[in-house]
Formats: C-alpha cells, sequence, structure tokens
C-alpha cells in the first residue's frame, strides 16, 4: 500500500507541473497573438479545467488500476 501512496503523490506532482505548464505556454501564445480580456475569463478557463480535469482522470484511472492489481495480488497469496 506503500508503494501506492508514493505512486500518487509522485504522479499528482508531475501532472500539476505539466498542468501548469502547458497553461503558462497557452496564455503566452493567446498573449502574443493578442486576444482580449474576454478570452482570458472565458475561454482560458475552460481550457484549464479541462486540463485539469483530464489529468485528474488519469490520476484515477492510474490509482484504480494500481488497487485493483494490489487486491489481486493479496487474494492470490
Amino acid at each position: 500500500m506503500k508503494d501506492i501512496a508514493i505512486k500518487s503523490l509522485f504522479l499528482l506532482s508531475v501532472f500539476v507541473m505539466v498542468d501548469y505548464l502547458i497553461m503558462i505556454i497557452v496564455g503566452c501564445v493567446s498573449h502574443y497573438m493578442g486576444c482580449s480580456l474576454n478570452y482570458f475569463e472565458c475561454a482560458f478557463c475552460t481550457i484549464g479545467k479541462s486540463v485539469f480535469g483530464c489529468s485528474f482522470l488519469l490520476l484515477g484511472i492510474t490509482m484504480i488500476k494500481d488497487i485493483k492489481s494490489l487486491r489481486f495480488r493479496s487474494k492470490s497469496k
């Protein structure tokens, strides 16, 4: 069980770092392309929500697979 907790902490930090880098790149490109303030109030937030949502979905899927494999290993012993 300890390996699952360590893996989840590592993956969570990696996902958050990658998400922030994606949002920084999207924000910089949008600014240089001359997007209005309305873009940063509406579309940028939607992009951010979907990026973070996909990351948490991937983290959840990974954790569910690890928990299922842990249960399978404990039943086979």
